[in-house]
């Protein structure tokens, strides 16, 4: 049987046509091929998660063009909403009573959370355990930003609080989740997109100029004293802590409004 590779996936693994259908080649270092069909494929992809759970309490969400009306789209159908011109504002996660929206894209390389030691004014705790119940990202990030000084630097987009007060999404009228409307997470914001990684990054695979969630740590606006906050490693799900000055990703969220 002849095999036409067409598109290279990895250093191991190719796209083959056969005249059965489109089927992938995995290539091991020996130069075996071995023929997986598109359901098998489907199934390591997904690690083994129910292909219908994917969907399970995660949307997409827009404010449709037509009346910048906020509105959510279940991952099948934004495909062709998005094909019509509609913009998302982010993925929606509902998961334990919480319903929040994570951006399409993060901090394009990695933040301070302050330019100085600062006490933000949020949420703060020195127990790994009790920082989990911080479920106030958007008091926090609104009291840090409020403490900026000149000396102690945190309301520019140059530092993860900053970045995240000044997102925006839009849609194609100028409206949407725009700036001011977005917070840098906390602890147990954090860990709802843990707890959900494999399903937003499926949804953010869907949109266009979206970024999955890496597998790094993430800054969280809760803070654990003046010099020091709490992150959160994203794939392994490791609390802890880094000085204000040290370097990390950033994630912002929002929360289903107007």
């Amino acid at each position: 049987m002849a095999i036409k590779k067409t598109k290279k996936l990895s250093a191991q693994t190719a796209t083959t046509t056969v005249a059965t259908g489109e089927k992938f080649a995995k290539v091991d270092a020996n130069g075996k091929v071995t023929l997986i069909d598109l359901a098998s494929l489907k199934t390591a992809l997904l690690g083994g998660i129910d292909a219908r759970a994917i969907l399970d309490n995660v949307f997409i969400m827009y404010h449709r063009k037509r009346d910048n009306y906020p509105a959510l789209s279940t991952p099948n159908a934004w495909k062709a909403l998005q094909d019509a011109g509609e913009v998302a504002d982010g993925v929606v996660v509902m998961d334990g009573g919480h319903l929040l929206v994570v951006a399409p894209t993060c901090s394009p390389g990695t933040l301070p959370w302050s330019s100085a030691n600062i006490i933000g004014g949020g949420f703060s705790s020195t127990d790994r355990i009790g920082v989990i119940s911080d479920f106030n990202g958007q008091n926090n990030t609104s009291s840090i930003i409020s403490k900026s000084t000149s000396s102690a630097v945190t309301n520019t987009t140059a530092y993860a609080p900053g970045f995240c007060n000044a997102y925006s999404r839009v849609n194609a009228n100028g409206e949407g989740l725009t700036a001011g409307k977005w917070w840098m997470p906390s602890v147990g914001e954090m860990l709802l997109i843990f707890a959900n990684l494999r399903k937003i990054n499926y949804c953010l695979s869907l949109i266009s100029g979206a970024v999955l969630i890496a597998d790094l740590w993430h800054w969280t606006s809760s803070e654990y004293n003046s010099s020091n906050g709490w992150y959160v490693t994203i794939g392994e799900g490791v609390i802890s802590t880094n000085q204000k000055s040290a370097l990390g990703k950033v994630r912002p969220v929002s929360a289903f409004i107007r």
